[in-house]
């Protein structure tokens, strides 16, 4: 399942994997994370951010067009919001290993992805200055 970490690729990922691994995490200190879709936003030879997706609206979340996806019908029929101050720095390893353990159904000849005119702008989400590492234990609802 080796996918090149690109802007639009969706992977599953389990948060205690990234937390294990050295993930980082900008955001409010009361978010929780749980087995959910992230979104590569972009990414560089060793790392990428990623933007975790919510399965329900909530204030402050914006919607993902239902056209704009492309994959499994598990992420293709279900509905998907972000939250512009939630961002993941994840290594691509990590990413890897994080997919794997949970149980991600895309694959790098068909993968999960979001149309990239969809990828929200990097200028919508929190600075560098603002990544923390990853609780452990944690879940995003």
């Amino acid at each position: 399942m080796a996918h090149v970490h690109a802007p639009g690729l969706v992977l599953r990922f389990d948060p205690q994997t990234l937390s294990d691994h050295g993930a980082t995490f900008a955001g409010s200190d009361d978010t929780e994370f749980s087995t959910q879709y992230f979104v590569c936003l972009e990414s560089t030879a060793k790392d990428a951010l990623w933007i975790p997706l919510f399965a329900g609206p909530r204030p402050g979340r914006k919607g993902i067009a239902a056209a704009a996806k492309s994959g499994h019908a598990q992420w293709t029929r279900n509905s998907s919001f972000y939250d512009a101050g939630h961002l993941c720095r994840i290594g691509h390893k990590a990413a890897q290993k994080a997919a794997e353990a949970a149980r991600d159904h895309s694959t790098s000849k068909a993968p999960n992805r979001l149309a990239l005119e969809h990828v929200p702008p990097r200028a919508e989400f929190p600075d560098d200055s603002a990544f923390r590492p990853m609780a452990s234990g944690a879940t995003i609802r």
